[in-house]
């Protein structure tokens, strides 16, 4: 069994590459499960990924690396459950230190598996990042460089999002920062670049011992605490079918009153369910906010799932939230019920292993 275990940052597109790869290697007979990862426990990923017929198992309330029993139990339910050939596991876009945490510990009681680290990085996120000038808050820059360090592939994701004179910078900027590392582009939207992916995940030296980083846990929790989650689970009804009119309106408006208070979103993802039908929408610091709602017809109620993960303070962005549900509410007609919420900083890493090599 293969474990193709990802990390890299906060909307660095690791679900879309996820989501196409294993439609892919279904369509080629092979059996694939997932396992979705986030501090959370209402995750868009998570439904997402079943409503796309893929197996998915999650791991919530914490990252892999301090739930490592979450982890390895899921992991086995796939194996002995469903004969899976390949896991996908996606790491909490907050996260580092996979080496001493989860491969080092995997090798120690699962010698057996195949084991690869795709690292993910947004193409136009990663010069900023590793520049001198800044969005995040240095500490969550931290983990994003932390992240780069250990990659067994470093897939820079989202290329087709650049001039080609951007990519020969970025190109070169790569070879500079990370010469020895094994470097992928890619659109994780075009087939040819997820199956470059996959084949070099297969043909990598999945044996070989890494060497764990040096990780300061203090900045590493700074990083993390500087950052909110929010997880708000809604149903918007109208009674003259303008319920998709109103997500549009509320998707908008949330983006836009947080860029204007220049508040760095790491992801902010949405999942619309109307009937039978259902849409992702995913939006970051580096990308706009121009989309549309493609489920048919007039609504008179749908269902969302909102997940914002915020450089910013819990009471700001749920006042943000808050204020945007009722400016949409007033002016749509539509009724509004929160079915669920959660707003919070995650706690200080505390992993459940950390092997040293």
């Amino acid at each position: 069994m293969h474990l193709n275990l990802l990390s890299g940052f906060l909307g660095s597109g690791k679900t879309t590459a996820i989501n196409h790869a294993c439609k892919l290697l279904q369509m080629q007979g092979f059996r694939v499960g997932v396992i979705t990862n986030d501090q959370g426990t209402e995750l868009v990923d998570t439904q997402f990924m079943a409503r796309e017929g893929i197996l998915t198992e999650e791991v919530t309330g914490s990252c892999f690396c301090c739930n490592f029993e979450s982890f390895t139990r899921n992991m086995n339910q796939l194996l002995e459950q469903h004969q899976v050939d390949l896991i996908f596991a996606e790491s909490v876009g907050s996260c580092t230190d996979l080496i001493s945490t989860i491969l080092n510990p995997l090798r120690r009681y699962y010698g057996e598996i195949k084991i690869t680290l795709s690292v993910f990085a947004d193409a136009k996120l990663l010069p900023i990042a590793l520049g001198h000038s800044r969005i995040f808050k240095d500490s969550v820059n931290y983990i994003y460089k932390r992240q780069l360090e250990e990659a067994d592939l470093l897939i820079i994701n989202k290329v087709d999002l650049l001039e080609p004179t951007e990519l020969a910078v970025l190109d070169s900027l790569i070879k500079k920062e990370f010469p020895d590392k094994q470097v992928v582009f890619q659109s994780s939207l075009q087939r040819e670049s997820i199956l470059n992916w996959l084949q070099k995940t297969e043909t990598y030296e999945h044996f070989k011992e890494r060497t764990s980083l040096f990780i300061d846990y203090d900045i590493y929790g700074k990083g993390e605490a500087a950052l909110t989650w929010l997880d708000y689970n809604l149903e918007l009804v109208s009674s003259e079918g303008r319920a998709g009119h109103a997500a549009e309106l509320l998707i908008s408006m949330l983006n836009r009153m947080i860029r204007e208070r220049n508040l760095p979103i790491g992801h902010l993802k949405f999942l619309i369910e109307g009937g039978e039908e259902s849409q992702k929408l995913s939006f970051t610091t580096m990308e706009t906010a121009d989309f549309r709602i493609q489920l048919s017809g007039k609504l008179d109620k749908l269902r969302m799932l909102i997940n914002a993960r915020v450089q910013c303070r819990p009471k700001s962005l749920q006042g943000i939230v808050d204020k945007a549900l009722q400016r949409v509410a007033k002016q749509n007609g539509v009724k509004i019920a929160l079915l669920k919420t959660s707003i919070f900083v995650p706690g200080y890493p505390r992993p459940t292993h950390r092997i040293i090599t």
